[in-house]
């Protein structure tokens, strides 16, 4: 079965054997992804494959005290892909490897409570800023895990973690934060893949407080009973925003007053478009508040104001090669329906396709 042009899969059984199912179906997928990275990390960081397998072992016992079964997962994708546990280690410690010291994954994230939507449902949704050629690894996968929610996320090939919703009615948007630097500790995937095991708010916001944090990310976390959040987590400290306006936008820069003081804020000055994105799409929001639907979710994320580093992003030619970001997918999350509309590109350019729990 395929949605748009994606694979899709339903993993179960115990964490090792979800994995292996994974690795086994996605093997030259994840494949590509390892060859996409290994070509990045050169040329943002200078550092080769090998290199980047090492670092990411340094992650290793962090991860192993913060989520023991997705280690597990992680030996299963590497048996099931024929490729070393360090290999897809590594793929799902990516970001730490190039990305905080180097932002450039650059995304627009809302989440729309029941309040002011016209049909009283809630909402999460996203453009996805990336270098084009990983659309080509991308997948589906429903994850059946009891006791833990069911989970269906679109996510890179060999990725345990991605944008997505869960069967308690959670759903869960990233957005890349940066302060430059990063220290040992778990990666934002696998907190990204925490909250999405998580079957309440609560259990969301436990998923951040406890970890030992290797760099900054921000998680848009709504709810079907209608609450949304913004989680912003520092390697030193995380701030919780709230949709007092019964909606919340984010984007790259930090919006907690105790981060906004006491952190260095890199994102802000790799993607300076953030402040624009950000603002824009308050404003498409806020001029919208008696029209807000499905339809309008879509144009907001197809929305070209400041083109090409708009809300709806596309390679921009003077950029340099590699680092030339698109809006590679749209997500939107009913959290009442448990369903999930993705695009297969810009979503000017593409039909949403509809997807839930089978």
């Amino acid at each position: 079965m395929k949605l748009n042009k994606y694979p899709f899969f339903r993993l179960t059984g115990s964490p090792f054997d979800r994995g292996f199912q994974y690795g086994s179906k996605c093997n030259n997928l994840i494949k590509d992804s390892i060859k996409n990275y290994s070509n990045m990390f050169e040329k943002f960081s200078n550092m080769s494959w090998d290199s980047a397998r090492f670092k990411a072992l340094n992650y290793l016992p962090f991860i192993q005290d913060y989520c023991p079964e997705i280690i597990e997962e992680i030996k299963g994708i590497s048996k099931g892909a024929e490729l070393d546990f360090e290999d897809i280690l590594t793929l799902n410690s990516r970001s730490e490897i190039v990305l905080d010291q180097n932002s450039v994954d650059g995304c627009t994230a809302f989440g729309i409570t029941p309040r002011i939507d016209q049909n009283g449902k809630s909402w999460v949704c996203q453009n996805w800023d990336w270098i084009r050629c990983q659309s080509n690894n991308l997948v589906i996968v429903q994850i059946d895990q009891n006791p833990s929610p069911s989970i269906l996320m679109v996510a890179e090939a060999g990725i345990i973690s991605g944008k997505g919703i869960n069967s308690s009615g959670m759903g869960v948007c990233f957005n890349a934060l940066s302060t430059g630097s990063t220290k040992q500790g778990v990666p934002v995937h696998f907190l990204l893949r925490k909250i999405l095991d998580s079957p309440t708010l609560g259990d969301a916001v436990e998923t951040i407080a406890l970890a030992k944090r290797a760099s900054s990310g921000n998680f848009l976390t709504g709810t079907s009973e209608g609450e949304i959040i913004n989680i912003e987590s520092t390697p030193s400290d995380f701030g919780v925003l709230y949709a007092d306006d019964e909606f919340l936008c984010h984007t790259n820069h930090f919006l907690s007053l105790n981060l906004m003081i006491n952190e260095h804020d890199h994102g802000k000055s790799v993607l300076p478009d953030t402040f624009h994105r950000l603002g824009r799409i308050n404003s498409l929001i806020k001029h919208n508040t008696n029209n807000l639907t499905f339809d309008i979710y879509k144009k907001f994320l197809s929305d070209h104001r400041n083109y090409p580093d708009s809300i709806c992003r596309h390679e921009d030619t003077r950029d340099p090669q590699g680092k030339q970001l698109a809006s590679v997918y749209s997500i939107i999350m009913d959290l009442k329906e448990k369903k999930i509309w993705i695009s297969s590109k810009n979503p000017c350019e593409s039909d949403f396709i509809p997807y839930e729990f089978i």
